[in-house]
């Protein structure tokens, strides 16, 4: 028996004013965030990010990225534009996203729990002078905060970015970076934004000097 989807009953007039609608808050909202964004303090704490990141891959450190679900997504991303390349031509640089094997993560979290999923990243890989972007919108995933914690505990520098409360995530990484935002899609959608400009730095600044 096919069980019918409630989209499936959906009209056409239904679908064509609630598409419509969905791209109107979306941009409504994006005009709210790019003002709080312009603010002074956290235009300085992204800044701030920034600097260790490219300053890690200066000293020839790695940046480790990890997060859950649409997060991991945006973390895998990252990591393959260190690797890769943003916007200009370079050498590849050491990236590696924690979630990017489905191999390891089952294997992790079926026989440690998937709270320690990222914890065995951070332990087999991260070493002193390397660096981990974190991400959870929410700022409360275990999987993150262990994944800080043993990240600090080996040495490496933390970078975390979450929503507008933060969780349980203040004070837990050097840099922690709030979205002025409690709507997760505009959450993750700053996320790749501050991810993206600090991809960007790394490739201008890899360019050859005249």
């Amino acid at each position: 028996m096919t069980v019918q989807h409630q989209l499936h009953s959906a009209s056409e007039d239904a679908v064509t004013q609630v598409v419509a609608q969905r791209q109107t808050l979306g941009i409504e909202a994006w005009a709210v965030l790019a003002r709080a964004l312009e603010e002074p303090a956290l235009v300085e704490q992204v800044d701030a990010a920034g600097r260790a990141v490219v300053e890690t891959l200066r000293s020839g450190g790695m940046i480790l990225v990890a997060g859950n679900g649409g997060s991991a997504a945006i973390a895998s991303h990252v990591a393959a534009e260190f690797v890769g390349k943003c916007i200009l031509d370079r050498a590849p640089l050491p990236a590696v996203c924690l979630a990017d094997s489905l191999t390891s993560i089952t294997a992790v979290g079926n026989d440690y729990g998937f709270d320690d999923v990222f914890v065995r990243g951070v332990q087999s890989l991260g070493r002193p002078g390397d660096l981990l972007i974190a991400m959870s919108t929410s700022g409360r995933s275990a999987s993150i905060l262990r994944a800080l914690d043993a990240a600090r505990e080996r040495g490496l520098a933390t970078v975390a970015l979450t929503g507008e409360s933060g969780g349980d995530l203040p004070g837990r990484a050097d840099h922690v970076l709030h979205v002025p935002s409690d709507f997760t899609p505009r959450i993750q959608e700053v996320h790749m934004l501050w991810a993206h400009a600090w991809c960007e730095a790394v490739d201008v600044l890899s360019q050859p000097t005249s």
